[in-house]
């Protein structure tokens, strides 16, 4: 999804390719990494499926909740009826955030379905998110492809809390170069996915959740398992 405050410009980013690029760059990361298996993106005729929507509200009043800006974009697009717990949403604001440049659910603590990257954000003691280019490769993701991918995983439950290094509310601790990592060091990319596979990607442990088993993993696994808070 293209998401924009009610006076935010619009930038053309669901019609001029950059979204379609943008995901494309993940798909390729995503299936190095793991080995072919991808995530079960929306498509319409072969082609991405991506939707427009403006708010009801300004940029100004988005901008003032602070870290619950996912929050928001959530309500607002739920209440429009424009999502729905049956999938996830990629969402790209094309707004400002002073708290960060996205953000995602995490259940059970924090149940939802949209993982939203902030296009225009300004993070304390932090480069202005829009220095990043977005949407520029299809098999070279940067940073913001990279932290969408990371929100989406937190929205379906990852990085779960039996995991070993699992801290901060579903980030890793064990390297800063882990796609889930959070810590006091820089974030190191472009990442590796599940460093040590120990934590959410193909870890051999039945009782926790495993990105390879996800039901939003193509091909769809035997016996997947599904986030709290969402419809089969």
């Amino acid at each position: 999804m293209y998401v924009l405050p009610s006076d935010g410009i619009d930038e053309f980013l669901d019609t001029n390719g950059a979204i379609d690029r943008a995901i494309a760059s993940i798909s390729y990361w995503l299936t190095s990494q793991t080995g072919g298996l991808d995530l079960r993106w929306d498509t319409y005729n072969g082609q991405l499926d991506i939707t427009f929507y403006r708010l009801s509200v300004n940029e100004a009043t988005v901008t003032l909740l602070n870290a619950f800006v996912r929050d928001l974009l959530e309500a607002q697009l739920r209440a429009a009826g424009v999502v729905s717990s049956a999938k996830q949403y990629a969402v790209f604001y094309g707004g400002d955030s002073n708290w960060s440049c996205g953000g995602g659910a995490w259940p059970p603590l924090l149940n939802g379905v949209v993982s939203a990257i902030y296009l225009k954000g300004t993070p304390p003691n932090a480069p202005a998110c829009a220095t990043n280019s977005f949407g520029s490769s299809t098999t070279a993701p940067l940073y913001f492809e990279i932290a969408m991918l990371h929100e989406i995983l937190h929205s379906i439950g990852l990085v779960p809390t039996c995991s070993p290094n699992q801290h901060l509310n579903g980030h890793v601790s064990d390297s800063p170069n882990d796609l889930m990592w959070s810590g006091n060091a820089p974030w190191q990319l472009p990442p590796t996915l599940d460093i040590g596979n120990d934590d959410y990607f193909q870890h051999g442990n039945s009782g926790c959740p495993d990105l390879a088993r996800s039901g939003y993993i193509d091909p769809l696994p035997a016996n997947y398992w599904l986030p709290e808070g969402v419809d089969q």
